[in-house]
């Protein structure tokens, strides 16, 4: 048995660090180019940017070893726990590649008195919003709902709640913050889960 504390502690505390500095950029989603413009023109904005973007892309690995762990004795439950998990740890580092496009391109431009990245200010940041949402946070949903279907994985009250969390989570694009969800589900699992392995 593994012990899923250390992964999925790590994964929470990466993802919130991420969101935190981010939030401001996924928030414009579908916004004009002039706003995007805005955020990018102060350079503190840039570098939090790209910091968040440098977290999502750790939490990304992160959840990998959470799923790693979560699964460890899951049977033939265990492929299709680590291929969500996966995926969904590919659509944030996707996304993360997609947010710090931008800012790693205006900070080397403005090192080498380069304009760096005048286009696709706006296009950039939107493409790392829809890998979080649905290359990202789909695949999490589906993740929720195999974990919450395995025999014994997880407390019945989290197995029934994990349902309507698994749809939540999955439909981040449309509803946008649902993918608080998903870090309460990984904190709800890190800790009953937890409990009960050395």
């Amino acid at each position: 048995m593994l012990n899923v504390v250390r992964p999925g502690s790590v994964f929470v505390i990466l993802f919130v660090g991420s969101v935190v500095p981010l939030g401001e950029l996924v928030g414009s989603f579908a916004d004009s180019d002039s706003q995007f413009v805005a955020l990018f023109s102060d350079t503190a904005n840039t570098i939090g940017y790209l910091a968040g973007s440098v977290l999502l892309l750790l939490a990304g690995l992160a959840f990998v070893w959470f799923a790693h762990a979560l699964s460890w004795d899951t049977g033939a439950y265990r492929a299709p726990l680590m291929i969500t998990g996966a995926a969904a740890a590919i659509g944030m580092v996707v996304a993360s590649l997609a947010f710090a496009t931008v800012p790693l391109s205006l900070l080397f431009g403005s090192f080498f008195s380069d304009p760096g990245l005048e286009s696709g200010q706006a296009v950039l940041p939107q493409l790392g919003y829809v890998a979080f949402s649905l290359g990202g946070m789909l695949p999490a949903g589906v993740f929720i709902a195999i974990a919450a279907r395995t025999p014994g994985l997880l407390p019945r009250w989290l197995s029934a709640a994990s349902y309507p969390v698994a749809v939540l989570v999955a439909l981040t694009a449309f509803l946008f913050m649902p993918f608080a969800l998903f870090i309460l589900w990984v904190v709800a699992a890190t800790v009953s889960v937890g409990r009960r392995r050395p």
